[in-house]
């Protein structure tokens, strides 16, 4: 079958988790990051490479000085130990159940998407049987040694979320322990209003542990389900979706600056062919080159891998990252020319550099265009 999507690259993104309590519920002390786990989750649409900061009382009277405080977002992508994130196992068993793939088909599918999910024949298999043991998962109420282990622990902070796969299907809720990183209880749904959740909210008090909290992305039928099946418990909300929510704002203004960008970043490499284009021409010719050719082009390389970083929305947006980039190099020509004191002679890749600069907003108006 011929592919009719180009490829799409699939190079991992960075991303940092950190857990998010400052102070041990147990002892009041302080938490510090004891220890950084990196963790590679493929997605439908991205692969991820985390490096996950994990926290640790360090007071020695605490209860339970061992337990670890691990990131709230780390169970909602994938499940402990695995590869593939939840949206990989919620596709796999749509398509095996609703559409009724093969394995063989479904396989074929994840690899005929714009980014290919890199799996194997057999881990498709396993992926059906993750979420066949997530669609009615009541371990926390049936396993005794896992009640044993959460109670070992001391206390759980679960962890609510509904996954969907396409408009119309069933949602699947999970409830997942952020600090042992284990799915407690789970339910497929195809109604999701607040009387339905909370029967399935109210089976974390049967567990018979202690609830620090509990966390969740502030769904509409979510949030009165908790209060009424959980009264007395604090409800937090998911930060990451608490600051993308507080990043919305600035949407447009980020885009005008990424196209700003962009533009500078064109104009960067246009000037930098102009360079090569000079520096050939003089090495044909036997000519003698500019003292400050070989300067302005390392500025041109240095600019234009700035203009082209890497950044992860909301809390490092990419067009704010490779302007605040920018601004540095600027920074570092007006330096050299103050350093310099406007004396020498100017040669026409100085001239061109700062011209470039100030049509880029990155170069005071009046400058004179010297090093």
């Amino acid at each position: 079958m011929r592919r009719t999507v180009p490829l799409l690259d699939r190079t991992p993104v960075r991303r940092v988790l950190t857990a998010p309590q400052e102070s041990c519920p147990l002892c009041d002390g302080e938490l510090q990051v004891c220890q950084h786990r990196k963790r590679r989750i493929h997605l439908l649409d991205d692969t991820i490479a985390l490096t996950l900061r994990d926290k640790r009382c360090r007071n020695p009277a605490c209860p339970s000085p061992q337990l670890r405080y691990r990131p709230v977002e780390e169970p909602l992508l994938a499940l402990p130990e695995h590869e593939f994130g939840l949206d990989v196992v919620m596709a796999v068993g749509f398509m095996r159940l609703r559409d009724d793939f093969s394995f063989p088909r479904i396989h074929q599918r994840l690899h005929e998407r714009a980014f290919p999910v890199p799996i194997c024949p057999m881990s498709v298999q396993y992926q059906f049987r993750n979420y066949l043991s997530l669609v009615d998962c009541q371990v926390a109420l049936k396993d005794g040694k896992l009640r044993e282990r959460l109670r070992e622990q001391g206390a759980i902070l679960p962890v609510i979320d509904g996954l969907q796969f396409g408009e119309g299907d069933p949602v699947l809720y999970l409830v997942i322990d952020a600090l042992s990183r284990l799915p407690l209880l789970g339910r497929e749904m195809f109604c999701r209003s607040a009387d339905d959740l909370v029967p399935f909210i109210a089976q974390i008090k049967e567990i018979g542990v202690p609830l620090l909290a509990v966390v969740s992305d502030k769904e509409k039928a979510l949030v009165p389900a908790i209060a009424e099946a959980l009264p007395g418990v604090r409800h937090q909300f998911c930060q990451v979706h608490y600051v993308k929510n507080v990043a919305k704002p600035m949407a447009a203004d980020l885009c005008s600056l990424g196209a700003e960008v962009r533009e500078t970043e064109q104009a960067l490499r246009k000037f930098q062919r102009s360079l090569i284009h000079k520096r050939k021409k003089a090495e044909e010719k036997d000519q003698p080159l500019p003292e400050d050719l070989q300067v302005t082009e390392k500025l041109c390389e240095v600019a234009r891998a700035e203009a082209r970083c890497h950044g992860k929305a909301p809390l490092d947006p990419p067009a704010l990252k490779r302007h605040q980039g920018l601004e540095k190099v600027a920074e570092a020509v007006r330096e050299a020319r103050q350093k310099k004191g406007g004396r020498g002679p100017i040669s026409r890749s100085s001239k061109n550099w700062s011209r470039l600069l100030r049509s880029a907003g990155l170069w005071p108006r009046g400058s004179r265009t010297a090093w």
